[in-house]
């Protein structure tokens, strides 16, 4: 049997609009944007690429490989962590993908709600009050470990179930801002917390745009908090992830010629971003990622956002910047036409691809290694035990292919 949902957009100045249907059934799944939004004056097309903005059915096949959802449409709901929290928390648990974009809707990142009914409204952003932290954290900390999970804590189970990623997490209000909240677990080698506190703050003065992050403590240990750069003032903006633009579900699969950093940059000039600079930004990005040995660095980890009442995509702040304790050397995605393996003819290549002055590429790594290489200082500071900081040390190695490109260009 074909399942359903309609796909509601926050347009900004509290307006919400229904964009079109979805219907997915076995061999395939539909889009159709709906006719009124197609009329309306701030409409925009849900993903420049793979769904312009149109009145012909859009079809995404499904296979393996693919859910039959369009991956903007996935961008706004749940991965690895939210599916596990509402398969823990719903009776009964969602199973289909379509299920788990309505269970979650108005709990994920960007601008998208979706209801299973057409006249149904989005639900309402709930109050989530930084008071509810220490039962949001025995919640995650109860799904990670397997155990039961406290029913007297249901008011709670929703907060943040739409958010992406592995970790554990949830949405918090703080000081009037709302807030990503991020917490450790029991497996994590190091006090991940607090590393990516550190490397947050790095990013920020290397001259990368990241959102604010603040480290609180608990009774049940510290916690990150991220402040969401996908709304402000009652608003939210539209977000598409590099990967749902190449229509690539599976970041377990590795392909250079889709995957790579300067593909990131030519993306964003096909979809016309904002700024002149995004060579260097991406580029910046890339060598940061390689000083800290951020290798996690995957195509769901890169997106381009539309901020509400805008017409043109820019990138977004840095997020999910942590060094990788998981000690692989080679990068989720291609860092130069040698591959994903930090190195220094990878490095001159990026800066061939992207179109670099040899000048402002060497400013940039120099700038770059001017912070990273002060990590273990940065580390302390935050209070990083002394076994997690040399636990953290291979991850920085790889800072010898700025060196050597520094000391060839």
């Amino acid at each position: 049997m074909a399942e359903k949902l309609f796909v509601h957009v926050d347009l900004g100045r509290g307006t919400k609009v229904l964009a079109g249907q979805l219907i997915v059934d076995k061999q395939r799944g539909r889009f159709k944007y709906a006719s009124a939004y197609l009329s309306h004056p701030r409409s925009f097309a849900l993903d420049p690429i793979n769904l312009p903005l149109n009145g012909q059915i859009h079809e995404a096949q499904r296979s393996r490989e693919s859910p039959g959802v369009f991956g903007v449409l996935m961008d706004a709901g749940p991965d690895e962590w939210g599916r596990r929290q509402l398969t823990k928390t719903r009776q009964p648990p969602p199973v289909t993908p379509v299920e788990f974009l309505l269970a979650a809707s108005g709990e994920g990142v960007g601008a998208l709600h979706f209801t299973a009914e057409l006249k149904a409204k989005p639900k309402p952003v709930p109050a989530r009050p930084f008071e509810n932290l220490v039962h949001l954290q025995r919640i995650a900390d109860d799904i990670e470990s397997g155990r039961e999970v406290d029913r007297s804590l249901e008011p709670y189970f929703y907060h943040g179930s739409g958010l992406g990623g592995a970790r554990p997490k949830t949405l918090i209000d703080h000081v009037g801002r709302t807030w990503i909240a991020k917490f450790g677990r029991d497996s994590d080698l190091v006090d991940m917390c607090k590393v990516e506190y550190v490397s947050m703050r790095m990013a920020r003065a290397a001259g990368i745009e990241v959102p604010d992050v603040v480290l609180t403590d608990t009774a049940h240990g510290p916690v990150l908090l991220v402040e969401r750069f996908d709304c402000e003032a009652r608003q939210q903006h539209h977000l598409i992830s590099v990967a749902s633009l190449i229509n690539k579900f599976d970041i377990t699969q590795y392909d250079e010629a889709a995957m790579s950093y300067p593909g990131i940059l030519q993306l964003g000039k096909r979809i016309g971003t904002a700024g002149e600079d995004l060579a260097e930004t991406v580029f910046r990005r890339m060598l940061f990622n390689i000083a800290v040995g951020n290798t996690d660095d995957h195509l769901r980890n890169h997106a381009f956002y539309k901020r509400a009442g805008e017409t043109e995509y820019r990138l977004t702040p840095g997020y999910d910047i942590v060094p990788n304790t998981g000690l692989q050397g080679s990068h989720a995605i291609a860092l130069g036409a040698f591959g994903n393996s930090p190195s220094r003819e990878n490095v001159e290549a990026a800066v061939h691809r992207m179109g670099l002055e040899t000048g402002t590429a060497r400013r940039i790594a120099e700038e770059i290694l001017a912070v990273t290489g002060r990590w273990q200082e940065y580390m302390a500071e935050a209070h990083v035990l002394p076994a997690d900081i040399a636990v953290l040390a291979r991850c920085f190695e790889a800072q010898a292919a700025l060196h050597d490109y520094l000391q060839t260009a």
